[in-house]
């Protein structure tokens, strides 16, 4: 299964819920070719996630951090931590990848599993993502997580009736040999929550006026900053200026705008922030390698629309 789309509040928070109430966690089959733009854009939830590669090479970005995770690699992503993915290099990507309630390691927070061996590691806002490599410098208990989680991944995708009972152990089992280790995790401590606060500030702003026209003075005062302190946080949690940052958020919605509805492009190109509908046409090809056109199209097909 995998989710073409990641769809989010304003504040950047994703809306899917992955699993169920009595088993909160869901596993993914995905390719970057079938997302937006061969991405899965800046958004963070409740869960954490653990990616394993199986094909070509992916770019993940925390606030202040980025790993290239190649075939056989593994990363982990905390809770509640802001995380972009990218296809790095020219082969199509292929993930696989477990998104999980931390609950679900400790049965509840108030338990002493959880208190003594989730919560630690949940609660750092230090550590937003760990990068597991099989590569003759790294620790050999790195092997051993990717290989749990390797088994579990097979016997999900098998669809046995016990595959949410494996999965539990599986995740178990990699979080015992994680949080055995954590002590000696190397983590950087430079993203403070006044930090990620501004940025949630500065991205919720965006995401709720990005139809309009915006001014960097605007999009500063969102967080109460200067508009050079505005860029400087951008190019530093996120690579990024603000200016392209809210192309980008304007693009993928404009996306979103063809393949879910029959609006005129024009109107699109109006409704998501572009007073050019040219000037629209042109950014949206540079960005998607297809006119708006051609990409409704493919999105029609794609989902059994007719174009009728």
């Amino acid at each position: 299964m995998q989710i073409y789309k990641i769809e989010t509040e304003e504040n950047g928070r994703e809306l899917t819920i992955h699993g169920s109430h009595d088993f909160p966690c869901a596993s993914y089959d995905e390719r970057f070719s079938q997302f937006f733009g061969n991405e899965v854009s800046w958004h963070w939830h409740d869960e954490i996630e653990i990616v394993l590669v199986i094909e070509g090479a992916t770019r993940v970005e925390c606030l202040d951090k980025s790993d290239v995770v190649q075939a056989g690699e593994m990363i982990f992503i905390n809770a509640n931590t802001l995380h972009k993915l990218t296809n790095h290099g020219t082969d199509d990507c292929r993930i696989l990848n477990v998104v999980f309630h931390p609950h679900l390691l400790g049965g509840t927070q108030y338990g002493r599993v959880y208190k003594k061996h989730v919560a630690p590691i949940v609660q750092n806002k230090e550590l937003l993502s760990y990068k597991f490599s099989d590569q003759a410098d790294k620790p050999a208990w790195h092997r051993s997580a990717i290989n749990e989680m390797e088994k579990a991944f097979q016997v999900w995708q098998s669809e046995r009736t016990d595959r949410e009972f494996y999965m539990n152990i599986a995740l178990m089992t990699f979080w015992h040999v994680f949080s055995s280790h954590f002590p000696s995790v190397p983590f950087s401590p430079t993203t403070s929550k006044s930090n990620e606060k501004r940025v949630q500030s500065l991205l919720n702003f965006i995401h709720c006026h990005y139809e309009q026209r915006l001014s960097i003075a605007e999009i500063s005062e969102a967080a109460n900053i200067s508009e050079s302190e505005c860029f400087r946080v951008f190019r530093h949690a996120l690579s990024c200026t603000p200016n392209q940052y809210l192309l980008h958020y304007r693009l993928r919605k404009s996306a979103q705008l063809l393949t879910e509805s029959r609006k005129p492009i024009a109107d699109v190109a109006h409704e998501t922030g572009f007073n050019c509908a040219a000037y629209f046409a042109k950014k949206f090809k540079l960005t998607f390698g297809t006119t708006p056109n051609q990409f409704r199209k493919k999105g029609a097909e794609k989902v059994g629309i007719s174009e009728s």
